[in-house]
């Protein structure tokens, strides 16, 4: 039983309450000193600041996605206007080849040709002095 009252004793002194001047909000108010209005003054700047930082990151972020969108519109109009421009060359090669093969057809037959006068004198620019 010696014990039990030990504990209790123990127990007891745990559960006392701190003196009043500890609690009292007149000690609590007095040992932290108001902030004077410079640092007020100043804390204001600082939220200021910060707003017009947070202002400024978000139309910036805005302003690069923009960009961004365009950028990526001008590269899907470039794609289009380059696959479009391999099919006309695909095209223009396909005529070329056709052409060419008309040419070579009709070359034996030619009249003009065969002819020394025209031979001469209506081959085209930079074809003078080859013979045919």
């Amino acid at each position: 039983m010696i014990i039990n009252s030990q504990v209790q004793e123990s127990e007891s002194e745990d559960q006392t309450t701190p003196p009043e001047s500890v609690w009292s909000h007149e000690s609590s108010s007095t040992s932290v000193p108001a902030p004077s209005a410079s640092c007020l003054k100043d804390e204001g700047r600082r939220l200021k600041r910060r707003e017009k930082n947070r202002v400024a990151a978000q139309q910036s972020r805005k302003r690069q996605t923009q960009r961004a969108d365009q950028l990526h519109e001008a590269c899907e109009l470039l794609e289009q206007r380059n696959r479009k421009l391999k099919r006309e060359v695909d095209s223009l090669s396909e005529e070329q080849n056709l052409l060419t093969e008309a040419l070579r057809a009709h070359e034996p037959f030619c009249p003009i040709m065969h002819c020394s006068f025209a031979s001469s004198s209506l081959q085209p620019d930079g074809a003078e002095g080859r013979s045919v």
